[in-house]
């Protein structure tokens, strides 16, 4: 048990790191971070924890946990994107240790050491890991009542499980509002409806899918290897029956001291609120709950099937084996830790297809199941089970995958006639690092050295994330068009209020960056009427600069010329001018 223990903690230890690393180098990306980690920063200054400014307005877009954990990391650690994005990397950090506490009895030392790596190393996990927006925070929760969930799916009902879901659901309420529930509702939906259908193929065959399973040898021996239980009857899953285990009076009194748990985490905050800012919680919900479902809010939209399709770039490098896990899941749905996944990946999924708005990191709360179901269908493999991974077939794919992700490596060359001066080095580590990970994973896999494959999968990509935030990304100032901004505003002293605002680039990461006292232009622009309105700063765009009239240009100065990508606007190529009043 030693090796297993040690594995996990190395894991665990190498997760962090990588969560942590470049974070307070690399420039807060689009729009969604720098609005956290403004919003935080306001909160910590004014001390006002109750109701969330960003710059002059009230930002009703998130209930207020997240921004309580970023301002209690900004007064640690200081203002800056470091602490701003410490949350969210301790947040996934103590994830995975729940899941390997969580995991380690029900599903044995193999299984829970890979469900682990997986999820740690899939991109979107390292993603959310190192962003100050609330997913991997919101994750930690809604995985924690999953898992009670499960636990009171399998007949355990005790006071441990009731609290620690409780807690857990009203600690997801003040990060996202009432999603968690959106996500346990689907799940159990799901369960029922997987019960119905295989009751349906039991009574029209005569045979369980457990049972017809059992019938061969291989299966039965392999079974019989690892340690997940099958029961020969699909439709008790070994619970006790309904009438045996429903205890109404208990299940009342749970109940009841379940939303009580819930109200006092969430009823405070949310009764101040609503007496601070009396159209804060009418904006959360029908703006920020309502419209979301509803319409596509800030053009975050997708077409159907949109989750299906990201999820192949959103779950690298695991992706790889998706259609091999899919079909490995539904023949062992009977598993009730199999069955369970599924319906937890499946619900989920289909309530954030309905939803208009669609964001490829909403889909996050999936992946610990979806982790769990990949690492059953690789031990199931590495213990012969199954061939899969062994076929002629599967190795071309990996050929296909390992091609792409060569070439993918090579992307920093792209701007190279865009932009200049660029990172060499680091852009030359990035390649060479893609070619050999596609190089190691092909020759692993085509040498049916299964493990080795995977361990290279995951340890690469947690390399590859590495290089770019230690080495490319803090170096490659085309995508520091903000920073560099903010660097010229700070050095001539414009900190202070009413001394600047931006036209035309409108990047909420400058408002951050610079100290979060510039402001968007609003209605004033560089026309006469409005010259002597306009403050003695300015962040233009060159073209409206230059669009404006002669008598207007000659009362400013160019003090800086910056050139960049601002990704925030659609990934455009800009010419950002700071003027100043002669």
């Amino acid at each position: 048990m030693r090796r297993p223990r040690l594995l996990l903690f190395l894991i665990i230890l190498a997760s962090a790191g990588v969560y942590l690393i470049g974070n307070g180098s690399v420039a807060l990306w689009d729009r969604d971070e720098p609005r956290y980690a403004q919003t935080s920063r306001q909160m910590l200054q004014s001390g006002d924890w109750v109701v969330p400014h960003y710059l002059d307005n009230v930002r009703t877009a998130k209930p207020v946990f997240i921004y309580w954990c970023q301002a209690a990391a900004m007064n640690i650690f200081g203002d800056n994107a470091f602490a701003a994005r410490f949350p969210s990397a301790i947040a996934m950090v103590l994830l995975l240790i729940v899941l390997s506490f969580a995991l380690w009895g029900h599903l044995g030392p193999e299984r829970t050491v890979w469900t682990v790596f997986i999820f740690a190393t899939s991109g979107l996990t390292i993603a959310a890991a190192k962003m100050c927006i609330t997913d991997a925070v919101l994750l930690l929760w809604v995985t924690i009542a999953q898992l009670c969930l499960y636990a009171m799916w399998r007949g355990d009902r005790s006071w441990p499980v009731v609290i620690t879901m409780s807690i857990a659901i009203g600690l997801a309420g003040l990060t996202k509002g009432p999603v968690v529930l959106g996500f346990q509702a689907t799940t159990l939906l799901i369960l029922a409806i997987l019960r119905w259908l295989d009751r349906g193929l039991a009574s029209s065959t005569g045979v369980s899918p457990v049972s017809s399973d059992l019938r061969h040898g291989r299966d039965a021996r392999a079974t019989a290897e690892l340690p997940l239980e099958v029961s020969p009857n699909v439709l008790e899953y070994r619970t006790p029956s309904v009438k045996q285990s429903l205890d109404w009076p208990s299940i009342l009194r749970k109940s009841l001291v379940a939303l009580l748990i819930i109200a006092a985490i969430t009823l405070p905050w949310i009764i101040l609120v609503n007496q601070r800012a009396h159209a804060f919680l009418k904006t959360a919900v029908g703006h920020d709950v309502w419209d979301r479902m509803m319409t596509p809010l800030e053009q975050h939209t997708g077409p159907p099937g949109y989750y299906l399709i990201t999820i192949w770039i959103t779950f690298f490098p695991w992706s790889l084996l998706l259609p091999l896990v899919i079909g490995l899941a539904i023949r062992y749905r009977a598993h009730p830790h199999t069955r369970f996944a599924l319906a937890a990946i499946i619900g989920p999924w289909i309530m954030l297809e309905c939803i208009r708005t669609k964001l490829p990191h909403y889909l996050l709360p999936v992946f610990p199941p979806l982790a769990f179901l990949t690492a059953d269908a690789l031990v199931r493999n590495l213990h012969r089970q199954h061939d899969d991974i062994r076929r002629h077939g599967f190795v071309i794919g990996v050929g296909v995958f390992s091609l792409l992700v060569a070439l993918a490596a090579s992307a920093p060359w792209i701007v190279v006639r865009a932009y200049q001066p660029l990172p060499y080095g680091a852009m030359v580590a990035l390649s060479i690092l893609g070619v050999v990970f596609a190089i190691t994973v092909f020759t692993a896999f085509a040498r049916r050295r299964i493990a080795a494959a995977v361990s290279a999968m995951g340890v690469g990509c947690m390399l590859f994330v590495v290089v770019a935030y230690g080495w490319y990304l803090p170096r490659a100032d085309f995508l520091r068009l903000s920073p560099r901004i903010a660097q010229v505003l700070i050095d001539h002293g414009v900190t202070q209020p009413h001394q600047v605002i931006m036209m035309r680039y409108m990047e909420p990461s400058l408002a951050f960056h610079q100290g979060g006292t510039i402001r968007e232009a609003g209605d004033l622009t560089l026309t006469p009427r409005w010259v002597d309105q306009l403050p003695p700063w300015i962040v233009v765009e060159r073209g409206v600069f230059n669009q404006a009239p002669a008598e207007v240009r000659d009362q400013f100065e160019v003090v800086a010329d910056l050139f960049g990508l601002a990704y925030a606007d659609k990934g455009t190529w800009m010419h950002v001018l700071v003027i100043h009043r002669k």
